[in-house]
C-alpha cells in the first residue's frame, strides 16, 4: 500500500498504535536521550564527514607542500673542511692560464705563471661572482661589475671592498696541492 502525506502526521501517528510518543529531534535508538548516551561525544554524521574530509585535505596539502619546501630550502652539505687538498693534475694548468678548483668551501683560481702557481680565491669580494685569468693584462678580471685585482689578489681598482684571499699552491711530482695560507 502506498502512502501519500506526511510521514508524520496526526492520522498517521495514530495508527502506529495506542499512545504512540510523537518522535523528538534528539531522541536515538533505544528510547535514551542523546545526553544520557556517550558524555561528549557528538556522533552526526555532517560533524564526522567534516573531520574525514578535513584531515584528508590536511595530508594532501602536506603532501603537496613537502616536496616544494625540500626544493626551496637545500639541504645543508657537510664540507670537511681541510688544511691542505689535492686538487688536479699540473698538466691541466698550462703556462700563462688559470683554471678554478673547489678547495673546503671556497673556490680557488690557480694560474701557472712562467711555473711558478698562485692561488688565490676566485670568489669576487664585491658580490660574489667568479673571476677570470686574463693572461694579457696579467690581471683577474671580474665579469659582474669590472673589478680588477693583481695576481697576488690585491685591489686594482672597481667597486670591491676588499682583495682577493690568498693561498698556498704548488706541485709535487705531477699533482697541484693547495693549503690555507
Amino acid at each position: 500500500m502506498a502512502q501519500t502525506g506526511n510521514f508524520k502526521s496526526p492520522a498517521r501517528m495514530s495508527s502506529l498504535g495506542q499512545g504512540a510518543a510523537p518522535a523528538s529531534a534528539g531522541a536515538v535508538t533505544g528510547g535514551k536521550p542523546r545526553e544520557e548516551g556517550l558524555n561528549g561525544v557528538d556522533f552526526e554524521r555532517r560533524g564526522f564527514l567534516h573531520k574525514v574530509v578535513g584531515g584528508v585535505g590536511a595530508i594532501v596539502a602536506v603532501s603537496t607542500l613537502y616536496p616544494v619546501v625540500k626544493f626551496i630550502i637545500p639541504p645543508a652539505r657537510k664540507i670537511k673542511v681541510v688544511d691542505e687538498l689535492t686538487v688536479g693534475k699540473a698538466s691541466e694548468v698550462p703556462d700563462g692560464k688559470g683554471k678554478i678548483y673547489q678547495f673546503n668551501e671556497d673556490k680557488v683560481i690557480v694560474v701557472n705563471k712562467g711555473g711558478a702557481l698562485t692561488a688565490v680565491s676566485a670568489v669576487c669580494t664585491h658580490l660574489g661572482c667568479l673571476v677570470n685569468w686574463v693572461d694579457a693584462d696579467n690581471q683577474y678580471f671580474c665579469p659582474c661589475h669590472g673589478a680588477k685585482y693583481k695576481l697576488t689578489g690585491e685591489i686594482i681598482s672597481g667597486p670591491q671592498p676588499r682583495p682577493l684571499k690568498q693561498y698556498k699552491a704548488r706541485i709535487e711530482g705531477d699533482s697541484i696541492i693547495i693549503s690555507k695560507a
